[in-house]
């Protein structure tokens, strides 16, 4: 068995007043249980203690650690986040070398085992702690962490009450100390939410259709000026909490916002709560399995315009009904009022190829710019070296003209016996011989410079078409990642589409046959 040693350390005084060693010792032990030859042996626990501000020898847990790994007291040093050993780059790295190099494996919960057995191992356990853009992740994982246990516990978590909901004060603090809000029901808002799902669980309605009957009942959203839609609804009938059970972690983060996360990835409390419940337990199972029937198997088909076409009208998204190469794109708003003034049907196919075509304009027109400045600061370097070789010339020759001038001193001091005037204009001869020589070889390494800076600008020149050419044979995912690098938005109008590109230049307008 593998002795298990468990670091677990928090930074401020905050952090020690509230207690948030529970979170890491939690996580570190549900670990240890994932291992059939790991039994805890020992626990190390550092209250108030900067990784940062302290040195390894002014940190007494370290020393503690340090010395029951030379008394072979443990085997495996486990903690929650590498962070937690330390995070100095100037010393830290060396800190996990060391245990390593005692035969000690050093773990942490969410970045599993740090070796180094070559260079590109000891680089990564460096740049570990040089890394500062890393700490916000960390403290996510961290954050995330307690939010699961708040949310077992029951605890809303959320910043704002759901439809159907309002927040009010109630008598439970953060661990900062800030007053919790919890939802109560909104019995206004509360009875439309159960007639949303008395329209799927009884009626059989589709969500698009719900969206679409109160759309016309007049039934207004919470957010002024808003229109219901058949995702509004979804997020609805999904939502556990209006059976009484608060939840966590529905949605992630992507270019458009947030989308909804597969439900046997959600937090759910462990107990349900009675002052919350608006739709009973039977209702909301029967229009989740009515929505899970009629939704379409395996995942969403991943388009080249996927999520970045809208309505140039009403500014809803605009998508494609159908899962083949030759289906057409509709306006979602069109759909759920029928108001909207767009009517024309683009073929995905075709308008993928205009968007491809023009992105590969502005690729020709933006590297253009792109290298521009790169040549003319070659073009600007010739040039001074250019002026270099001119006045490197002016020296060369006078060089060589007081070089004769010497060869005739030194005949005439020879003929007339002076030898040392001869030994004087003799050395004076081989003095500008090596500063010609010098002078020659500046020449010709300028020279080579400017012939290399002309290389150079032909290369970027030959360069400059490939890059509409790459696009072109691009996979879908790497096209994908070059449109978010450059285009904002694509607006469908019924003559027109719009392009609206990041920079530098503001649209692009489409005026073709589609």
């Amino acid at each position: 068995m593998k002795r298990i040693g468990c670091l677990y350390r928090v930074s401020t005084k905050k952090q020690t007043y509230n207690n948030d060693i529970p979170v890491q010792k939690k996580a570190c032990r549900k670990f240890i249980k994932t291992k059939n030859d790991w039994i805890l042996t020992k626990e190390y626990t550092e209250l108030g203690v900067s990784g940062y501000k302290l040195g390894e020898k002014e940190r007494d847990v370290l020393q503690t650690i340090k010395k029951d790994v030379c008394n072979k007291e443990i085997d495996v040093l486990l903690v929650f986040l590498f962070d937690r050993i330390g995070r100095r780059e100037d010393e830290t790295p060396f800190v996990v070398k060391w245990l390593i190099d005692q035969g000690i494996e050093v773990w942490s919960v969410n970045e599993g085992q740090r070796e180094i057995k070559d260079n590109y191992d000891k680089l990564i356990n460096y740049i570990t702690y040089w890394q500062a853009e890393g700490e916000s992740e960390k403290i996510s994982v961290r954050s995330k962490e307690e939010k699961i246990r708040l949310t077992k516990k029951g605890i809303y978590l959320g910043n704002y009450a759901p439809y159907g909901y309002k927040m009010i004060d109630s008598d439970l603090y953060s661990k900062i100390g800030k007053q919790r809000k919890i939802p109560i029901i909104y019995e206004e808002e509360a009875e439309i939410i159960r007639q949303i799902y008395e329209l799927i669980a009884i009626k059989e309605y589709g969500t698009d259709k719900v969206a679409i009957y109160l759309n016309r009942k007049g039934i207004k959203r919470r957010k002024e000026n808003c229109l219901w839609d058949s995702n509004i609804i979804l997020e609805i009938v999904r939502n556990p909490i209006y059976k009484g059970y608060v939840s966590f972690g529905k949605r992630r983060r992507n270019r458009d916002g947030n989308i909804r996360k597969s439900k046997d990835t959600w937090i759910i409390a462990d107990k349900q709560n009675p002052d919350i419940i608006i739709v009973s337990e039977e209702l909301w199972q029967t229009a989740n399995e009515l929505i899970d029937s009629r939704s379409r198997k395996g995942s969403r088909l991943l388009r080249l315009l996927s999520g970045y076409t809208r309505c140039g009208y009403c500014n809803n998204h605009i998508v494609p009904k159908g899962r083949t190469k030759y289906c057409y794109m509709l306006c979602k708003g069109k759909q759920k009022t029928g108001d909207c003034k767009y009517h024309r049907n683009y073929r995905v196919d075709i308008l993928e190829t205009i968007v491809s075509n023009e992105v590969k304009k502005y690729l020709d027109t933006y590297k253009k710019i792109d290298f521009k400045n790169a040549i003319v600061k070659r073009v600007k370097r010739i040039k001074r070296r250019e002026e270099k070789i001119r006045i490197l010339n002016k020296k060369i020759s006078y060089s060589e003209n007081r070089l004769i001038e010497l060869k005739t001193d030194i005949v005439s001091a020879l003929m007339s016996g002076e030898k040392e005037r001869n030994k004087a204009i003799s050395q004076e001869f081989n003095d500008e011989m090596n500063k010609l020589n010098k002078l020659n070889e500046q020449l010709t390494t300028i020279k080579e410079e400017i012939n290399l800076n002309n290389q150079e600008i032909n290369s970027l020149k030959e360069y400059i078409p490939t890059w509409s050419k790459e696009f072109e044979k691009a996979p879908l995912e790497i096209k994908r990642q070059i449109l978010d690098k450059l285009i904002e938005q694509i607006y469908l109008y019924n003559d027109k589409v719009e392009i609206k590109v990041k920079y530098p230049i503001s649209m692009i307008l489409v005026k073709e046959k589609v």
